[in-house]
């Protein structure tokens, strides 16, 4: 997200994506994230931004990007389709893990932003769910998984992966890589045959 040096633009997004994961983005308003930076007016991030559905469009944005960017480096790889879903879903769970904040924007908050953008957001998120589904696709084909519907099954892995953002903390027992090898391992052991 940053390229080692924070820019006033990068605490006002950070500030606005912690307020949006825990307040929601029609309860923050602009003097919320002005407060939360400590400036004494909101003046100054109008400077930086245009308004509210900006900070979210941007956040919305990076955060698709993000995980598609995750996902490239797993189908660049030849792996065989239960290995490569398991590592898709590590991915996936890496990039909540790493970046709650946006992660809360990507899964519930976009659906605030106008419609012109919101249409794109959707798109493009279907997109990043059609990979999994050729994933498991894949898995179906290979004779691997046992699943008569692919997409019910896309939703089942994506919706588990997904819950991670409502229980996750970082300061937890287990270590990151942990809990993304323990959620592929637990979500890839419904699809497999028996």
């Amino acid at each position: 997200m940053s390229n080692g040096s924070t820019t006033r633009r990068d605490q006002i997004r950070l500030a606005a994506e912690e307020l949006f994961r825990t307040r929601g983005y029609l309860a923050t308003s602009m003097r919320h994230i002005a407060d939360k930076m400590e400036l004494s007016g909101g003046g100054s991030l109008y400077a930086h931004i245009h308004g509210k559905e900006d900070l979210l469009w941007e956040i919305a944005i990076d955060a698709i990007d993000t995980f598609i960017a995750a996902q490239d480096v797993v189908w660049a790889r030849d792996l065989p389709p239960i290995e490569k879903l398991r590592e898709a879903m590590i991915a996936h769970v890496s990039v909540i893990m790493n970046q709650l904040g946006a992660a809360a924007v990507y899964f519930d908050e976009w659906r605030h932003l106008g419609d012109e953008r919101r249409q794109e957001f959707a798109a493009r998120r279907d997109a990043y769910e059609q990979r999994f589904q050729a994933l498991i696709h894949a898995g179906i084909e290979s004779d691997d998984f046992a699943i008569p519907d692919e997409r019910f099954a896309t939703l089942y892995v994506l919706g588990a992966l997904n819950a991670i953002r409502r229980w996750y903390r970082p300061d937890g027992r287990l270590s990151p890589d942990e809990v993304a090898n323990l959620m592929a391992e637990s979500v890839l052991n419904g699809l497999l045959k028996r």
